[in-house]
């Protein structure tokens, strides 16, 4: 997977857009000790990444899913308890499965082994209002759209902040951090509906996505 990386004040000029890309405060609010930088898969996931210095020296050969990690104090109130419960199990079995397939373990007896350990941390699911969408670029569409969230019917947005997480298992290290937002439009909903977990589903497989391009980026891309 090829990662094209452009620096964080551009990234800026895209904070309001529908995009992957999470703001400046997103950023600092999951972690401030390290220096992301804009980066892009061939796929068209974007999103912030942190790469330890000396990664390419790092030679994956075992690749272990740990968990899905939800911060309940960025879910949505109208996101129940058994629907974020239910979201995250699913996601946490898509992963698995998915790294089992796409990034199988070859220990060796003769060479010392190296194990990744990856993990996934939601840190927010908010409902957004879509009247303002970049997509909606005549006035009579932001019109419409502002009468829709006046009136409390409007098309909603799921927005999620996730970050994936690349640990060496052995000195438990950090390797790798990515930060990306995934926004997934709905259907046109009362303002008092709940967030249901068909409306979460549909990020299941960009999440699963941006996380195997990572890693494989991370332990084969690297090396050039």
């Amino acid at each position: 997977m090829k990662l094209h990386h452009l620096f964080l004040p551009l990234s800026l000029l895209f904070a309001g857009c529908a995009s992957s890309l999470p703001n400046t405060e997103e950023v600092k609010d999951i972690d401030t000790k390290h220096y992301f930088v804009e980066s892009n898969f061939e796929d068209g996931n974007a999103g912030m990444s942190w790469i330890v210095k000396g990664a390419d020296q790092f030679d994956f050969n075992e690749f272990h899913f740990q968990k899905v990690n939800v911060d309940k104090t960025g879910v949505d109130a109208h996101v129940t308890g058994p629907v974020e419960q239910e979201f995250s199990v699913n996601l946490q079995d898509k992963l698995s499965q998915r790294v089992e397939t796409r990034l199988p373990s070859h220990p060796t007896k003769m060479l010392p082994n190296r194990a990744m350990d990856i993990s996934v941390t939601v840190y927010d699911i908010e409902d957004m209002p879509e009247n303002l969408r970049v997509t909606e670029v005549i006035p009579v569409g932001t019109v419409i759209g502002a009468i829709k969230y006046a009136t409390g019917v409007r098309d909603r947005s799921v927005r999620m902040v996730t970050s994936v997480d690349l640990v060496d298992h052995q000195s438990k290290e950090l390797v790798a951090r990515r930060i990306f937002v995934v926004n997934d439009n709905g259907v046109l909903e009362n303002d008092h509906s709940p967030i249901t977990l068909d409306m979460l589903e549909k990020n299941v497989d960009t999440i699963t996505s941006q996380t195997i391009d990572f890693v494989m980026h991370v332990a084969y891309d690297q090396k050039g």
